[in-house]
């Protein structure tokens, strides 16, 4: 059983406790907090991982009381943070062996005794959580009025409540001039959303029932299950309308005023069930006759002659019928026929496992191996048969081409990413209190969907540092001459063989002179280095630097950065930080667009052979004497085309004994890195090919200059290069 999708939740609530842990907790954000426990719980449920059901509904009775201060803070998170690493490992247990043969019941225990958390009937998926089948408890709702103890919890809820149904009202009437828009989906969809996870806590059955059916609907919406109808819109408005009343009645409640009756939602819930029952029903095609009545061909009293024609022995089709009795012509009940066609064509989607998915990738990438190697093969190249050779060469275009299709099978487009991305903004800012604004260029970017997940921790960990260190307040900024909100830009675009994520804010820039103290204190420089302003910016990806006063809950722990780091590497990217003081910061992270296949160009130095990706390769060349220079025996260049490059000995790298030293004798290949250039000396080169990237291991996988292996046509390994390692290596020798 597959419990991937279960361990991306709990790690998503692992990250989602950073922003919890301080004294004074925000109700919307505990809110979205519960909503993901609740999410993890009803997965697990599915799964049939008991123990992770159990244990998330005992965490979210655990932030109940947390937040309505039912016991004390400090113990109340730091069980939090145990229940949450015990959580993880209980998810580890079962996506390893589909089970955990741990013990938590010491922690459930301290649970139950110590705070008074009710663990013997865990029915539900956490506290107030709706049943599997959406439909409300049987009991009756609890009373929409809160304990008098909670009434600050109350009032925050009303003024969130009412500014969340502010925002769905702005966004439904976007979405009616715009139905096709998702992004005006989602932004009705959040606030639903919160006030579902919010009115849990506060134990508001009635407003969290009909915000969950309601965000249900919007989530088939979104899911292309349902269309944005004018009708549909009508069911959202008279929805919020609903919402809004009752948090209206709440807030009368508590101000001592006349409440009046209580709202009965059973109408407008009977009525969004409909809608969602009827999303569930397949599209049917329109009928031949429905079609050719609406293009006018023949009208309702003709088709039903048609029809009554069509049933007299021996029966007939419609379309022959109406061409017989001359009330339709043939072009006419064959354009009908292709548009029924094409209704049929539209409808007939599938949903395909990501794992089949990742499977046909892999096995395409073994026929690109094997044809690779056929068409090498010593035996067939010694026939010299053309046939041979054009089929073979026939091989390797279709080979080529479903390799790119089945990998184009695997890009999504970036938006969903950048959405939460934005969210995440927003929410950090208000508990930061700061103004920010969030920009996005790009989003239709497509990307691999394995990189996804993979590089949503390096985008949170920027981020939440843009947010925290990197924004100033609204009073600061104004003193600066800037404008009271600040903007955050999140951008993405393709470039050569890779996808390029920059993430830049007009904040204060990086302090460097604060940067060299900090890290000459630590001992990472000494005072007399004579570091560049790059050099100084990327001493913060060094392991446990912060350069914050204070640690807070959103920073400053001396963690992060370097994490970026690590996970940018991972994936083979390359990372880059531009930085104006007082003017904001730029990240600039760049992937490979893909994990699987590149293109690359075999070379030869001595005796072994290597492997450089083509998108970083500009030019070969063989220099003639003149076009060599050596500067006091020591640093050599080239001169290619007017401009000086160094020249790189891949021999004396590997240390390697070359078939060629002098560079007019040998092969130069001029290779682009992020911001330079530079020549390769090998000896030969042996051809291109499309060459499967192959994992060299832990034991390998930090050798700089190397960023994988790959199974050459002769059945043996050669090492895929990294250029910009190698000139990391060329320039520290």
């Amino acid at each position: 059983m597959d419990y991937s999708e279960l361990r991306q939740e709990v790690d998503a609530i692992a990250s989602s406790f950073l922003f919890l842990e301080k004294k004074e907790i925000e109700i919307p954000l505990a809110g979205q907090f519960l909503n993901q426990l609740e999410e993890a719980a009803t997965r697990a449920d599915a799964l049939g991982a008991a123990e992770v059901k159990r244990l998330a509904g005992a965490l979210s009775q655990l932030l109940e009381k947390v937040v309505l201060d039912g016991v004390d803070a400090e113990k109340g998170y730091g069980l939090f943070e145990r229940g949450i690493v015990l959580l993880q490992a209980v998810v580890d247990g079962y996506c390893n062996a589909g089970r955990y043969d741990g013990n938590m019941e010491d922690f459930m225990g301290e649970l139950a005794s110590g705070i008074g958390i009710a663990l013997e009937a865990q029915t539900t998926t956490a506290p107030n959580a709706e049943r599997a089948s959406g439909e409300p408890p049987a009991t009756e709702a609890t009373p929409a009025k809160a304990t008098v103890q909670d009434e600050s919890l109350l009032r925050d809820f009303i003024t969130e409540g009412l500014e969340y149904i502010g925002e769905i009202e702005l966004n439904i009437l976007n979405l009616e001039q715009e139905p096709e828009n998702k992004d005006y989906i989602n932004a009705i969809f959040r606030p639903f959303h919160s006030v579902k996870g919010v009115a849990s806590f506060l134990n508001l059955d009635k407003i969290r029932i009909l915000a969950h059916d309601l965000e249900t609907l919007l989530d088939k919406a979104r899911n292309e299950a349902i269309a944005i109808t004018p009708e549909l819109i009508d069911l959202i408005l008279d929805g919020s309308d609903t919402l809004k009343a009752m948090i209206g009645q709440l807030r009368d409640e508590l101000e001592g005023r006349e409440a009046g009756e209580e709202i009965d939602t059973s109408d407008i819930i009977r009525r969004v069930k409909l809608a969602e029952t009827c999303a569930e029903q397949p599209r049917q095609p329109k009928k031949l006759g429905t079609i050719l009545v609406e293009d006018g061909v023949i009208n309702e009293s003709d088709l039903e002659v048609a029809l009554e024609r069509s049933q007299v022995p021996p029966p007939r089709k419609l379309g022959e019928t109406l061409i017989s009795e001359g009330m339709a012509s043939p072009k006419d009940v064959s354009r009908g026929l292709r548009k029924q066609a094409q209704q049929v064509t539209d409808s007939n989607t599938i949903r395909v496992d990501i794992k089949k998915l990742d499977d046909l990738i892999d096995m395409v990438g073994e026929l690109v191996i094997t044809q690779s190697m056929i068409r090498q093969s010593d035996t067939l190249q010694s026939l010299g048969d053309r046939k041979i050779v054009r089929d073979l060469a026939q091989l390797a275009s279709i080979t080529s081409e479903l390799q790119r299709s089945s990998t184009v099978l695997r890009m999504i487009p970036i938006k969903q990413t950048f959405q939460r991305m934005s969210r995440l903004v927003r929410d950090l800012a208000k508990g930061a209190g700061k103004l920010i604004n969030v920009e996005t260029v790009g989003e239709d970017t497509e990307i691999d969907r394995n990189m996804v997940d993979e590089i949503y921790n390096p985008l949170v960990h920027m981020i939440r540092n843009a947010v925290d260190h990197g924004m100033e307040s609204p009073e600061e900024r104004i003193k600066a001459g800037k404008p009271e909100k600040g903007t955050i830009k999140l951008r993405a675009f393709h470039r050569g063989g890779n996808i390029v994520l920059e993430i830049s804010d007009d904040g204060r820039g990086l302090n460097r002179e604060k940067i060299r103290q900090k890290a000459v204190k630590n001992g990472m420089i000494s005072a007399s280095d004579n570091l560049t302003d790059p050099e100084l910016n990327r001493l913060i990806l060094l392991p446990g630097f912060s350069t914050a006063e204070k640690i807070t809950d959103i920073s400053g722990r001396g963690v992060g950065m370097d994490v970026v780091k690590q996970a940018v590497e991972k994936l083979r990217g390359k990372m880059d930080i531009q930085s104006a003081e007082g003017r904001g910061t730029v990240f600039v992270t760049s992937f490979p667009l893909t994990m699987a296949i590149i293109d690359g160009m075999i070379v030869k130095v001595g005796n072994e052979r290597y492997i450089l990706p083509t998108v970083a390769i500009r030019q070969l060349i063989r220099p003639d004497r003149t076009s060599y220079n050596c500067i006091v025996g020591e640093a050599e260049t080239i001169n290619v085309m007017g401009r000086l490059l160094p020249l790189v000995r891949l021999h004396d790298l590997f240390e390697i004994e070359p078939v060629h030293r002098n560079p007019w004798e040998a092969t130069l290949v001029v290779m682009e890195g992020e911001k330079r250039s530079k020549c390769l000396l090998v000896d030969e080169i042996l051809g291109k090919e499309e060459v499967v990237i192959k994992n060299l291991g832990e034991s390998l996988k930090r050798i700089k200059g190397v960023s994988g292996g790959a199974i050459l046509g002769d059945g043996n390994v050669g090492l895929i290069l990294d250029p910009e390692g190698l000139f990391e290596m060329a320039e520290s020798n």
